[in-house]
């Protein structure tokens, strides 16, 4: 008995013709009668019972008529055997690239795995089955071809697999499917947003992902933080869905939670600033970019008030205390100042590091802690 990697055994796989052998059998009716019931040849049936034709549409109004059993019986049976001879020879249709793919994919791989998304004891080949199916994808070397050039945000200075950049982007494509907001999206209440996300910023002990996602669901936007791997260096991905909603997802590459706040904030300045539309889902990172000057500076000015900021830094009192008193009037953790005043290098990178946090990907929780 033959038995393939997919699970099928082709001794199991029966033709819908030997169903007409059975009812013939069970009927006393030669095939020569049938083949003058059904306008066809008896050679043509015996085709059709041996398994050597598939029963057509034509052939299965015929026998609906000659047998009366219904021409969808017969047309969902030749259907049936059609889809199961496929997955049979599925692995036949595994291509050199896949396997490449495949290679460049193992952090993919191991991520769907701990997620219980992919079986953990498979070949390779096997994997590469399983990987179509969960990506949704019908040959994994494709998913090169989802990445459109020149529209992500991404580090510049990290080297991008496109194999790893394509599954990136169906598994945020994916979680974006599986999730439904409560309301369209209102740029009138921007200003809310911004307050109330800045609360769960300041708040302990909370889990700041449910935190969020629960806040954005409430404002149009399903938001979501999906694992960054190597190969993959992008901070954001957006998309306007058809009802009015967007879809916002995030990593938390980088790990300092001000490079979080501020890239949460950038991608919220991108839809509150109208660049996302039904056909760009994707945002470039181009610093000379209008679009992302835009972005960035939504995030800088929702984050710190300019005014005061200037004030902040023209007093030259750089003290931890300091930053702790001005924090608290910004409604931000210190951190976002120390981050802010240390990009600007007005700070060492070392100096108060101990006042950063970092979020870490909770594997057990699929979320960031």
């Amino acid at each position: 008995m033959a038995t393939r990697i997919t699970g099928i055994s082709r001794d199991l796989i029966i033709h819908p013709g030997e169903t007409i052998g059975d009812i013939l059998i069970e009927r006393g009716i030669t095939q020569s009668e049938l083949a003058a019931r059904t306008g066809v040849t008896p050679a043509y049936v015996c085709n059709v019972i041996s398994g050597k034709k598939n029963i057509s549409a034509k052939f299965a109004f015929a026998l609906e008529y000659a047998l009366g059993v219904s021409k969808s019986f017969w047309i969902n049976l030749q259907a049936n055997y059609d889809a199961e001879l496929l997955e049979l020879n599925a692995p036949d249709t595994i291509t050199d690239e896949e396997r490449i793919a495949r290679n460049r994919l193992k952090d993919v791989v191991k991520y769907l795995r701990e997620l219980g998304k992919l079986p953990f004891k498979e070949t390779i080949d096997e994997s590469i089955l399983s990987l179509r199916k969960t990506l949704q994808i019908s040959n994994i070397a494709n998913l090169k071809e989802i990445v459109p050039e020149g529209s992500l945000r991404m580090s510049t200075k990290s080297q991008i697999d496109p194999y790893v950049m394509g599954a990136w982007i169906r598994l945020c494509q994916i979680a974006g499917e599986q999730r439904n907001v409560k309301s369209e999206f209102d740029v009138e209440k921007i200003d809310i947003l911004v307050e109330k996300a800045k609360q769960i910023m300041c708040a302990r002990g909370e889990s700041v992902q449910k935190a969020l996602t629960e806040l954005f669901n409430d404002y149009g936007i399903d938001f979501s933080i999906v694992r960054n791997f190597r190969g993959a260096p992008v901070q954001g991905y957006i998309s306007k869905k058809n009802d009015g909603t967007y879809q916002m997802v995030l990593t938390i590459r980088g790990s300092y939670a001000d490079i979080f706040w501020f890239s949460l904030f950038h991608e919220l300045g991108h839809i509150a600033n109208g660049d996302v539309t039904g056909s760009v889902s994707f945002i470039d990172y181009d610093e000379n970019d209008d679009k992302e000057i835009g972005a960035n500076n939504f995030a800088s000015t929702r984050l710190i008030d300019p005014i005061a900021y200037s004030h902040f830094v023209n007093n030259g009192n750089y003290s931890l205390s300091a930053i702790k008193r001005f924090a608290e009037t910004q409604n931000v953790r210190p951190y976002i100042i120390i981050g802010r005043l240390q990009h600007e290098k007005k700070l060492d990178y070392n100096r108060y590091n101990s006042e950063k946090t970092s979020y870490k990907w909770a594997m057990s929780a699929g979320q960031v802690k």
